[in-house]
């Protein structure tokens, strides 16, 4: 599936990031553009398990893009593939739910 990779440049609010990298998530028959973070090290923030993050051991340590991708995926049961693309539209890497380890 195509995606549009000026979406990968904006937020909500459409200011535009300079740099950085974002989530992608790919359904059946469409995809979503998720979270931004400047490092991909940065979206372990997510998986932090206690909100608000008191200390910087709340935040699960960053092993590799295949952990990363794996967590992903194990969290959301509707998403078939999960990729980390740069904001200039460069794939960084992609995960299919069939290659998830648990």
């Amino acid at each position: 599936m195509n995606i549009n990779f000026e979406e990968l440049k904006f937020n909500k609010e459409n200011e535009r990031y300079e740099d950085g990298y974002r989530i992608v998530y790919f359904y059946d028959d469409k995809y979503s553009i998720g979270e931004y973070c400047k490092t991909i090290e940065g979206f372990m923030l997510g998986f932090a398990e206690n909100n608000p993050i008191l200390e910087d051991e709340d935040i699960p340590p960053f092993v590799s893009n295949d952990d990363l991708l794996d967590r992903y995926l194990n969290d959301l049961p509707d998403v078939n593939e999960v990729a980390i693309y740069k904001i200039d539209g460069t794939l960084v890497d992609k995960k299919s739910r069939g290659m998830v380890k648990k």
